[in-house]
């Protein structure tokens, strides 16, 4: 069947191979991110939400990496969020891997570096992030569950995040274009 004919299932290689970001570039976008994050990112806010500097890095990236490498960023970010936070447990390593890997899934579908694909995915993974952590704090036996003013929140962020991400994504296609 010629359908069902792939150069995977053959064992050979595929005619382009799909080239990787660097593990130290994706460990230092993460690291640059918690640091931003943690200090001057707080101060862009819409009614007290901030952005998550952390989790555009994540859905930049997992974009990129394919499933089971973006779920190791997810958990490796999350935990980073998670050990900075102190009082969280795992929730924002759970809310990170999913995010993290429903992105990668989502971005396997299209075949687009568009500002627009990123914005949107940013927004599903913002959204599907906080609602995986407000249920996990919900199951660790948090007094705040997930209510109609985390909605809202998560809603906020998401559009933030999104416009973030897509502003970041147009800037780096026209200077990569430029530079072509």
């Amino acid at each position: 069947m010629p359908w069902i004919d792939s150069s995977s299932l053959h064992g050979r290689e595929p005619e382009t191979p799909y080239r990787y970001p660097a593990w130290w570039h994706v460990t230092l976008a993460v690291l640059l991110a918690l640091a931003f994050q943690a200090s001057s990112l707080s101060l862009l806010r819409w009614k007290d939400v901030p952005p998550s500097a952390v989790l555009l890095v994540v859905v930049w990236y997992s974009a990129r990496l394919g499933p089971q490498r973006a779920a190791f960023l997810g958990l490796i970010a999350g935990l980073c969020e998670d050990l900075l936070s102190g009082t969280t447990g795992a929730s924002w390593m759970l809310a990170t891997l999913a995010a993290a890997v429903l992105t990668a899934l989502l971005a396997q579908r299209f075949f687009s570096n568009s500002p627009l694909l990123y914005a949107a995915l940013a927004f599903v993974a913002t959204f599907v992030r906080n609602a995986v952590f407000w249920a996990v704090m919900q199951a660790t036996g948090s007094p705040f569950a997930w209510s109609a003013l985390h909605f809202h929140d998560a809603i906020r962020q998401a559009i933030l995040d999104s416009l973030l991400l897509g502003i970041f994504a147009w800037w780096y296609r026209s200077r990569h274009r430029d530079n072509a």
